[in-house]
């Protein structure tokens, strides 16, 4: 009787520990789909996430991922708000914004990678600091993270942004309007600051300011809360492979700029060099929180944004936990 007593009471003990690693975790074997969208943006700040996808590392683990490019991570991530696939990596700026817009519909899933040395101010050669872009025009992308470094780069100088004329270019099209002359400078990703230079000449425009000193910038893969809640696996499954692509790309720099290369029309070169600057990290920091929170104060002070991040709502940390607590610093 003891024995069968004993039994009994280990059969609860159990019972009730797998009752609540069922509460803690979504259930599911694998992921659920046969082919997951993920909608990103055009130039080599995707590299992990590329690598994952053309070295099978995504389909070893059960998802078969299907990228869709966009301009942008920011445009990206309108489509994404619209409804449109099923995971969406975006710059610091456009994430914050998704999140408080949907008002945690869609969440934050991990970081993929962040630098400062990425986002440029590209001049005309005669402006030499940015109290020159006073009176002057600056082309920016509204609504991605060119806003927020030329309101950063502008504000950290003692430029009032109301003394400098913005106006909303596609990165392309900055480096025309630039060497045509219907610009006096830009805000921008990599490789649009190399490109402009070549496509002008030393002699016209230069590279004024990296974001070095101002701002880390990150990129972040964002998910809708029911996906994550119905559909955990393909979180895990999409973070494994993401880490494996950034270790790939690390530790292979010469392939993973080939087939990054190839997949956004870039040089090599050009791929190499960004990746190389890339600290391809997906883990959930202090750090990373404290500057995203800086950003977004910042565009709270200059009323671009209306509320803090509240952490523990607009980011979904379980996946990453799930892959492995040291993720979580």
């Amino acid at each position: 009787m003891r024995h069968t007593a004993s039994m009994k009471r280990l059969f609860v003990v159990i019972l009730l520990a797998a009752f609540a690693l069922a509460l803690a975790v979504p259930s599911g074997a694998a992921p659920k789909k046969s082919q997951y969208t993920y909608l990103i943006g055009s130039t080599p700040q995707f590299a992990p996430i590329v690598a994952a996808v053309h070295k099978g590392f995504y389909k070893k683990l059960g998802l078969n991922v299907k990228l869709k490019h966009f301009t942008s991570g920011g445009v990206a991530a309108q489509s994404f708000i619209a409804g449109r696939g099923d995971f969406v990596n975006t710059g610091d700026w456009p994430a914050v914004r998704t999140w408080l817009q949907t008002k945690g519909k869609i969440v934050g899933v991990h970081p993929s990678a962040h630098y400062t040395e990425l986002s440029v101010v590209v001049a005309k050669k005669g402006i030499k600091s940015a109290k020159d872009f006073i009176g002057k025009t600056m082309g920016v992308w509204l609504g991605t993270t060119s806003e927020f470094f030329a309101a950063k780069y502008l504000d950290a100088n003692g430029v009032k942004l109301s003394d400098v004329k913005y106006k909303n270019v596609k990165p392309a099209e900055m480096v025309v309007a630039l060497d045509r002359g219907d610009l006096d400078g830009f805000t921008i990703w990599q490789p649009f600051g190399w490109r402009s230079v070549e496509v002008s000449g030393a002699k016209k425009v230069h590279i004024l300011s990296t974001g070095r000193g101002f701002f880390t910038e990150y990129m972040v893969t964002s998910a809708r809360k029911d996906l994550i809640d119905n559909d955990f696996d393909a979180v895990t499954a999409l973070i494994k492979g993401t880490m494996q692509g950034a270790e790939f790309s690390a530790k292979n720099l010469d392939e993973a700029a080939k087939i990054v290369g190839k997949e956004f029309k870039v040089p090599a070169e050009k791929a190499r060099r960004m990746i190389a600057v890339m600290n391809m990290d997906v883990s959930y920091t202090a750090q990373f929180r404290k500057d995203m929170d800086s950003l977004n104060n910042f565009m709270i002070s200059k009323g671009k944004s209306k509320a803090k991040v509240n952490w523990g709502a607009l980011f979904d940390s379980r996946g990453l936990k799930s892959v492995s607590p040291k993720l979580i610093k």
